[in-house]
């Protein structure tokens, strides 16, 4: 039966309404998520390593002006100092107003807030403001009553130019008060119970170098005093952890940008680097920290609107989140951070300055499988979070915490060499010198008597061997002076004979003078057997040695990855000083009366190159069998071998010039100060050209618009 083109046109429309339907309605219970404005980061100390988002928006809540201060209890009770309507607003999860401090009914004068910037509630519901306003702490108690205030203490450790004007409260378990104050440069202020004063808590040093130790010395007073003018980096906020333990956030400091104190003010985070990408003459400041029950650090940072989680070790979780640009206004980005905290689900509680609102900020699946494993492996639970671990690294095989957590299982049920492997991803030294040491106890104990008798039994051959061999060539020798020798060998065999030796004399030279350092390098400096080009060889083959040591080095001494290096960049490191040496030696000769010539000079500091190019390579591959304890030897190995060079060349240098030694002390200090000068005037002269390249070209560019 034939179908009409009308009916064919219908059924095909049919079939399309039934897919698009189908796909419909399978996609109606999934939840659809716009493109969120910000990417996830992790860090393996090395790059920038994306991972799955580890929170997404939730919700945003307005109503405020100007919130300064966010504070959660333990039973998500969210407090926000609402610094531009002068008052404390309690939250619920859901956004809703619980009540408002001070009771808008209470007509107490003493109540009223103004510009408050800190809030802190104890465990039994005692409210702190730090009411910057009114410069003192307001407190209030567990129904919003007021109660009482602290006012500037009077004490005569206080400094005259000291300013009383709170900023962020907290309250230890003893009833001890820490406030930060405008400037925060002596520390946390600390009160007693009663308000009197009882200290300065928590203050940052003064960054000193060997130069500042050497102006103490030769300044004046008057000098002294400017230079020590100079402030520490500020305290700017203040947090308790569910143990009692103080974190604070510290302005302008190239380290210790966050800090965990104990009672006695030591930062147990020793003084950690949050920022190591930060350029030196750049600033990184935290705004707000909050530390969870697990010990999961949330820190905001406002410049750039990033949060930033680390695990209670100060290792990096996460980075997420970005700056608003103008106007606009989309979740996960902020326009000045002030506070951070998080609930007991892990959502996050962000309050915006600028904006006059609070983002929510929902953990994802992936974020919490992080934090529990996170959790067990700060616990010691390794094996139990091992499971995690391989789901993290299920979802995202680039995140290094993963291989790090499953090399730690690993590590505690006894599988050494898959943590080494692990440990190794993970670029943890400490944790593959350790499974290292526990494989090479292992094998020791296994193989040490086998191996012991092995070596024996081939010391004793190679002993009968040698014996054996002396004892032929000794009756060979009779037999040979016995016969008529004398016949000529053929020119061919001659010729042969002749390049062999020729091969093997800048060899021999070597290593004589490796045993004679004197001898040795007098006999290169006048001989003319040895060739430039051998000379030339040599330092070559340092080169491919120093590629080559690198390769095969443990990665426990590797100062970065094989795969990383510049080969463009690790010769221009290793030619160029060498070249330039070998100029700034030759001309401080040539002015000081010196013998030798450029190609002599060349000659005798390649062949001072002998130790390097000899032990360099056993040395890097030696260093396998060594664990991080026992790095002395391989440092001290490197460090006579540098010596060793460093003699030869001086001894070399005195050869070829023909000093005493008196002159080639004399000589060597103008090299080391003519190769100094070398590299300045060379940087110079390449800063000039760039210059002037840099003025050519946008020269012409200007010149070929206007032609235009």
């Amino acid at each position: 039966m034939l179908i009409s083109s009308k009916t064919l046109r219908q059924m095909i429309r049919i079939g399309i309404a039934a897919v698009l339907g189908v796909v419909l309605l399978q996609g109606a219970d999934r939840p659809v998520y716009a493109e969120l404005p910000y990417t996830t980061y992790s860090s393996d100390m090395n790059k920038w390593i994306r991972t799955p988002n580890a929170f997404v928006p939730k919700g945003v809540w307005g109503g405020l002006n100007h919130p300064e201060d966010l504070f959660i209890t333990s039973r998500d009770e969210l407090y926000v100092a609402d610094t531009g309507n002068n008052r404390i607003v309690q939250l619920d999860l859901e956004g809703h107003t619980v009540r408002t401090i001070p009771d808008p009914t209470d007509q107490d004068p003493k109540a009223k807030l103004r510009k408050p910037e800190g809030v802190f509630v104890t465990e039994d519901g005692v409210i702190y403001v730090a009411d910057t306003g009114s410069r003192r702490i307001a407190i209030f108690d567990r129904d919003g009553r007021y109660m009482q205030e602290l006012l500037a203490p009077s004490s005569e450790l206080l400094p005259a130019t000291f300013v009383y004007a709170p900023l962020k409260v907290v309250v230890d378990q003893r009833g001890y008060i820490y406030m930060v104050t405008k400037g925060g440069y002596q520390g946390l202020l600390q009160l007693a119970p009663d308000g009197s004063f009882a200290g300065f808590y928590g203050a940052n040093k003064v960054p000193t170098s060997w130069l500042d130790s050497l102006k103490r010395k030769f300044f004046t007073e008057e000098q002294l005093k400017e230079e020590l003018s100079r402030l520490p980096g500020a305290v700017t906020n203040v947090t308790l952890d569910a143990q009692g333990f103080m974190f604070t956030v510290n302005k302008d400091l190239k380290s210790g940008q966050l800090k965990r104190l104990n009672f006695g003010g030591v930062d147990l985070l020793m003084n950690r680097n949050f920022a190591p990408w930060v350029k030196p003459l750049d600033k990184f400041s935290f705004q707000d920290v909050h530390v969870d029950s697990h010990g999961v650090m949330s820190a905001a940072e406002t410049t750039e609107g990033k949060i930033y989680q680390y695990d209670k070790y100060g290792e990096l979780l996460f980075v997420f989140g970005t700056a608003s640009v103008g106007s606009e206004q989309r979740l996960g980005m902020f326009k000045r951070v002030t506070s951070i905290v998080a609930d007991s689900h892990g959502s996050l509680y962000i309050a915006d300055g600028e904006q006059n609102r609070i983002q929510i900020m929902k953990r994802t699946h992936f974020g919490e499988l992080v934090h529990q494993a996170s959790y067990m492996d700060n616990q010691g639970k390794y094996e139990e979070a091992r499971e995690l671990w391989e789901e993290i690294h299920r979802l995202n095989g680039m995140y290094d915490r993963a291989y790090l957590g499953i090399a730690k299982a690993k590590f505690k049920t006894g599988d050494y060499e898959q943590a080494m492997t692990y440990f190794e991803q993970a670029k943890d030294k400490d944790g593959y010198s350790e499974s290292f040491w526990q494989v090479r106890m292992n094998f020791l104990l296994r193989y040490f008597g086998t191996g012991m008798t092995v070596l024996a039994i081939a010391l004793i051959g190679f002993f009968l061997y040698r014996r054996i061999i002396r004892s032929r060539k000794k009756r060979r020798l009779i037999r040979d002076q016995s016969e008529d020798s004398s016949q000529i060998l053929p020119q061919e065999n001659r010729r042969w004979a002749h390049r062999a030796r020729n091969l093997a004399e800048p060899w021999k030279m070597m290593l004589g003078m490796l045993r004679h350092p004197m001898n040795g390098m007098y006999d290169i400096a006048v001989s003319t057997q040895v060739r430039w080009r051998f000379a030339l060889f040599f330092v070559v083959l340092g080169f491919i040695l120093l590629i080559a040591g690198k390769a095969v080095v443990s990665m426990l001494f590797a100062a970065q990855r094989f795969e990383t290096l510049n080969l463009t960049m690790e010769a221009m490191k290793y030619f160029l000083p060498w070249l330039s040496w070998i100029i700034a030696n030759y001309l401080t000769g040539s002015v000081m009366r010196g013998e030798g010539s450029f190609g002599k000079v060349f000659v005798v500091n390649s062949y001072a190159l002998a130790p390097y190019i000899l032990f360099i390579l056993p040395i890097q591959w030696l260093s396998n069998v060594l664990t991080l304890q026992e790095g002395i030897f391989y440092a001290a190995a490197n460090y006579v071998i540098v010596l060793w060079v460093l003699i030869l060349i001086f001894v070399g240098t005195q050869n070829v010039h023909n000093y005493n030694l008196k002159e080639a002390i004399g000589m060597m200090s103008v090299s080391i100060v003519t190769f100094l000068c070398l590299w300045v005037f060379g940087f110079v002269l390449i800063g000039l050209i760039y210059q002037a390249t840099d003025f050519v070209a946008g020269f012409g560019r200007e010149v070929w618009l206007r032609v235009r």
